[in-house]
């Protein structure tokens, strides 16, 4: 028996304006979605943070609810009970892929911010727990925690930014509320941000929170 092939992985890459390279920012798009979607949101944020590369990783499996699209794991008869350990392997798959990504920069494994939305904040959360060492920092937008594990004081000291409006009617604000507690109660240092007015979306006010998130956070140089 020969192992299945590794999933193909596609990725657009934004250079760093200073030049030089001292981060990766890693976006992951929402479930059916693609690189080239997300992209708009990767040019948004790049000013804000001049020696980084941003790259917009595509979802590693073709989305199996269209014929177009991409996903990081199946929605196709998700329940609680079974939801984390999708996420869990959708989530070593997309470490497995930083792992290389920062190697081949010639970054340590720490110099990585993630930022996902929907299904990609998902994973975004996921990593934020398991990934070591653990990213520079993580954000959440419009996700939740998927964990089946209690949680391990002091287990991550991660900054986590979660912003959610509060009119989502795909995954509602509230496990975005929820999962403020659950990392909280791991160690990691979350801000949490609803928008009143927002749905499932990403608008200027998002993006304006998360520069002001990565402004305060990342180390400089």
């Amino acid at each position: 028996m020969t192992d299945a092939p590794k999933p193909a992985a596609r990725v657009l890459t934004l250079p760093p304006a200073s030049g030089q390279t001292k981060l990766l920012v890693v976006l992951l798009h929402g479930v059916g979605a693609s690189a080239d979607s997300f992209l708009p949101i990767a040019r948004a944020l790049a000013p804000a943070v001049p020696d980084a590369e941003f790259a917009v990783l595509e979802g590693l499996h073709p989305f199996d609810g269209a014929t177009q699209g991409r996903q990081w794991f199946s929605l196709q008869g998700i329940t609680e009970q079974n939801r984390p350990a999708r996420v869990r392997q959708a989530g070593t798959e997309v470490s497995a892929w930083l792992d290389g990504a920062l190697a081949q920069r010639g970054l340590g494994p720490e110099r990585v911010v993630l930022l996902g939305f929907s299904q990609g904040a998902i994973l975004a959360q996921w990593l934020a727990l398991h990934r070591q060492p653990s990213p520079l920092a993580v954000v959440s937008l419009s996700g939740r925690l998927a964990e089946d594990a209690p949680a391990v004081p002091g287990s991550t000291s991660v900054p986590v930014l979660l912003v959610h409006g509060t009119r989502d009617p795909v995954i509602a604000s509230r496990f975005s509320e929820e999962a403020a507690k659950e990392l909280e109660a791991r160690g990691a240092h979350v801000r949490l941000k609803l928008f009143p007015a927002l749905a499932h979306g990403v608008d200027a006010a998002v993006l304006e929170e998360v520069q002001h998130f990565l402004a305060d956070t990342l180390p400089p140089g």
